[in-house]
């Protein structure tokens, strides 16, 4: 699922990719689709899912990248295929949510969303529903009102459907995936002109309390990164980035601010949108606004304890494995023939590895074992292994 686990941490306990084998990455395999690959891909007993902006979703094996299955035809795909109990949950940018067999790929079932609308995050799986998170298309345009709702698993009817703001008024989109703790209390990041995070039960979609990050004022700052979940110094805390550049620690049972730092002068569609990741060390923060880079924080007080800088912004969500922060870097507007995976160590970010993808790298990579997998905006799906130096190129 995205950021590997539903704390979204993007530290899964599988990933064994250490600094030893990260400085040895090769290019293993590469499918291309047709559009953009933004979302990170999925990857499950055997198989890596992706999906595009031209409406694609295809299941390859993951060792080898040879198509198993791939579908058409679904509407543009922003974000990251959720697999569970065998079935694989997607979600278009014009609402629709979707199931497929993950073995074959065959239609289980389908639901549509209020008109308008976009599904810019990724379904969440939890309790026997798959929770799907609603906002407006890019600029706003039409502004809808930001919406959860809960599907059942394996039908996709529809369990419960709440608006953020009171009245269904339109805005408060949510734009991020949300997290959710061992309570089933569920956060997640909200857009304009909220611009905070909102607690939820994830059972019943009831809201437990929302905190406000700062005053949009008209700026179109969205909370569009994907909170995380840790515990510090004994409580369960929310970490959550934004595109105004503030990064801030919640206290997980009221909202209330731990610490809050403003890393860097964002704007919309800039800043701190990329998702963050934590390995019980340090959080790892990546910044679409100048100073573009990836810093690596104390999670105490929000400190820097080392900082990366890049030629590119970052969009992509870092991955972190055992001492290797895996990351793309890449504009949204500008130079989109331009792009690297890039792998730091974790403990004082000098580069192990990097790779010139030659196209804009937005997706976050996941990470399987020592297996590397990300999208670009050229289309391709890249698998990366270490010391493997066969080349594949299929298409799907």
């Amino acid at each position: 699922m995205y950021r590997g686990d539903l704390a979204r941490d993007g530290h899964p306990s599988s990933a064994m990719l250490d600094a030893a084998a990260a400085a040895r990455l090769r290019l293993a395999w590469r499918i291309h689709l047709d559009g953009a690959v933004d979302g990170t891909p999925a990857v499950a007993r055997g198989l890596a899912i992706a999906a595009s902006a031209g409406g694609t979703l295809a299941a390859v094996n993951a060792s080898t990248g040879e198509t198993v299955w791939v579908k058409h035809g679904l509407g543009a795909i922003s974000s990251s295929p959720t697999i569970a109990n065998d079935l694989v949950h997607v979600a278009t940018l014009g609402g629709r949510v979707y199931a497929f067999g993950l073995a074959h790929g065959e239609m289980v079932w389908t639901w549509s969303g209020a008109g308008g609308s976009a599904a810019w995050a990724s379904p969440v799986v939890y309790g026997g529903e798959v929770i799907v998170a609603l906002a407006s298309p890019y600029g706003d345009n039409p502004l809808v009102p930001g919406r959860l709702v809960a599907l059942d698993e394996e039908t996709g009817s529809e369990q419960w459907n709440v608006c953020v703001l009171p009245g269904c008024e339109s805005g408060d989109g949510v734009w991020s995936t949300p997290a959710i703790d061992d309570q089933g209390t569920a956060f997640v990041g909200v857009g304009n002109p909220g611009d905070g995070v909102l607690a939820f039960d994830a059972a019943t979609g009831h809201r437990k309390w929302f905190a406000n990050l700062y005053s949009d004022r008209g700026r179109d700052l969205d909370v569009g990164a994907t909170p995380v979940l840790f515990n510090l110094y004994g409580r369960e805390v929310v970490a959550q980035a934004s595109d105004e550049g503030l990064f801030a620690v919640l206290d997980a049972s009221n909202g209330a601010v731990v610490w809050s730092k403003e890393l860097v002068s964002g704007s919309a569609v800039h800043g701190l949108i990329a998702s963050p990741a934590y390995d019980g060390n340090s959080v790892y923060v990546g910044s679409a606004s100048p100073p573009t880079g990836a810093l690596a924080l104390d999670p105490s007080n929000g400190n820097v304890k080392w900082r990366h800088d890049t030629a590119q912004p970052i969009y992509s969500a870092p991955a972190v494995t055992r001492g290797v922060v895996v990351f793309g870097t890449g504009a949204v507007f500008g130079d989109l023939g331009s792009g690297s995976v890039v792998a730091l160590s974790s403990t004082d970010g000098h580069v192990l590895w990097s790779y010139d993808t030659r196209s804009a790298v937005r997706s976050g990579p996941a990470v399987a074992g020592d297996l590397v997998v990300v999208g670009d905006f050229a289309g391709d799906v890249l698998g990366f292994r270490p010391g493997d130096l066969r080349v594949g190129l299929s298409s799907a």
